[in-house]
């Protein structure tokens, strides 16, 4: 049984689909809650563009009143290059209790052999990894190929919108309408002029 989903990443913004992922990932796992841990810096993508107050702000206006959400900002006091190993190390410690799960698009579940002490975070942590709109699902022969055990992690299918973040970002410096936000988030953005002048063409 797993009692918390950990779900870590830059959120820059926060949109639907992370919600949709995280919606549907917490009630096929069975899973109690949902926390969200924003990346200061995210050590295989470009730095975030908005600041990390403004990431957490948008993040905890978006879980407001989700059932079972929480946002967590360890990794933001920390600071520097935000590890999962790291995030998890601290969980561990502060509930100890729990049965703590990471939770992962497919396209993440890609690139961990090249996470920090990926070994370590392999051999000892369960995950959920859910499909991601546009990116083909991993087979379990997949899985295996890339270190996940099959006894501690768990593939699901969801459906979430087609959406990226960097096009939320895109339209938004282009000062195009995006109706991909939460009202709260699109809200908070609009107000502190977010994104507004930036460029993201990655």
């Amino acid at each position: 049984m797993i009692s918390v989903l950990v779900y870590g990443g830059t959120f820059d913004p926060v949109h639907n689909g992370h919600l949709a992922i995280a919606r549907q990932a917490r009630a096929a796992a069975g899973a109690e809650a949902v926390w969200f841990v924003p990346a200061s810096l995210a050590p295989l993508r470009d730095p975030p563009v908005a600041a990390p107050q403004d990431r957490f702000d948008l993040l905890v206006a978006a879980a407001r009143g989700e059932p079972g959400f929480a946002v967590l900002d360890l990794a933001l006091r920390r600071a520097g290059v935000s590890y999962t190993i790291d995030t998890m190390d601290a969980l561990h410690d502060l509930h100890p209790g729990l049965d703590l799960a990471v939770l992962i698009g497919a396209d993440a579940a890609r690139t961990v052999p090249a996470w920090e002490r990926a070994d370590d975070l392999l051999r000892r942590e369960r995950f959920v990894v859910v499909n991601r709109t546009g990116v083909p699902p991993p087979t379990a022969t997949e899985l295996d190929q890339l270190g996940f055990s099959p006894e501690r992690t768990e593939m699901l299918s969801v459906d979430s919108p087609d959406v990226s973040a960097s096009e939320v970002r895109r339209r938004l410096g282009r000062g195009e309408h995006v109706d991909c936000l939460p009202e709260a988030v699109a809200a908070i953005i609009e107000s502190r002029g977010m994104y507004r002048s930036k460029r993201d063409d990655a």
